[in-house]
């Protein structure tokens, strides 16, 4: 089975080379890697109809419900939704767009994700003197604690006729990654606002074991939840830190008690 190097999509703050020590990921939901442990929550399906719904799959407003704790699916486009009890310095009250799992290296299973409301103060053109143009007064958000200072670009204009040039879509969600000179280029000339894109700054990664040990936490009928959201919600750059999570977290408790 082919898999893409998660490598061209990353760039440093100075847009120098990615040595990011995992040789694949997949980050559609048409393929997954051979693993030596399968955790019946993290599933990639080579089909997925987001127009239809199982029992254990609920919609309210496009965001569909894919479970919490054990029973919750992760997959690449879903957005985990941290519990109120969850206390990691990065991941209380954050809401995290995976956008790849894979093996790394190792032959380990592990997942990527940003936190997509944990704002920073700057710009992605005031850490960066080579992103330019309007898209460089889009902010810059933590993404989380991994990934050696690098940072990388979110958008929603890829797809084979976009403007900007990008690989498989990340799962259902609507959302690419990649192709910043295409994204500067696109932005200034008007065929892409610049509200399309968001910028990261690194990322969390996740082992299979410390996600089944995060998945498994449960204080007062609370947990960690899936759930796939609007492009829109993920690419919002208007937020707050933990506002998201507290939008999602909202709707999370709403499934929970609806039939």
């Amino acid at each position: 089975m082919t898999l893409r190097n998660i490598a061209p999509a990353l760039f440093f703050l100075v847009l120098s080379p990615l040595r990011s020590g995992v040789s694949a990921f997949c980050t559609s939901t048409n393929c997954l890697p051979s693993l030596t442990t399968t955790a019946k929550r993290i599933v990639a399906l080579k089909s997925i109809d987001s127009s239809t719904t199982s029992s254990d799959e609920r919609l309210e407003n496009g965001i569909r419900y894919l479970g919490s704790g054990p029973d919750a699916i992760v997959r690449p486009g879903v957005v985990l939704v941290a519990p109120k009890h969850e206390y990691d310095h990065f991941l209380m009250k954050s809401a995290v767009f995976v956008y790849a799992i894979g093996l790394d290296d190792n032959q380990d299973m592990v997942i990527r994700g940003v936190i997509i409301d944990h704002p920073t103060a700057f710009t992605v053109g005031e850490m960066s003197p080579n992103v330019v143009g309007a898209i460089s007064n889009n902010l810059l958000f933590r993404g989380g604690n991994s990934g050696g200072d690098t940072a990388m670009m979110l958008h929603s204009a890829g797809g084979p006729r976009g403007p900007i040039p990008s690989g498989e879509m990340i799962g259902n969600s609507g959302i690419y990654e990649g192709g910043i000179a295409s994204a500067m280029e696109a932005v200034d000339s008007g065929l892409v606002d610049a509200s399309r894109c968001k910028f990261f700054f690194n990322y969390m990664q996740f082992r299979e074991l410390e996600l089944d040990d995060m998945f498994a936490s449960l204080e007062d009928g609370d947990a960690w939840a899936s759930l796939e959201v609007p492009t829109e919600l993920v690419l919002d750059s208007d937020l707050e830190r933990g506002e998201m999570w507290s939008k999602l977290h909202n709707a999370v408790k709403r499934f929970r008690v609806s039939p």
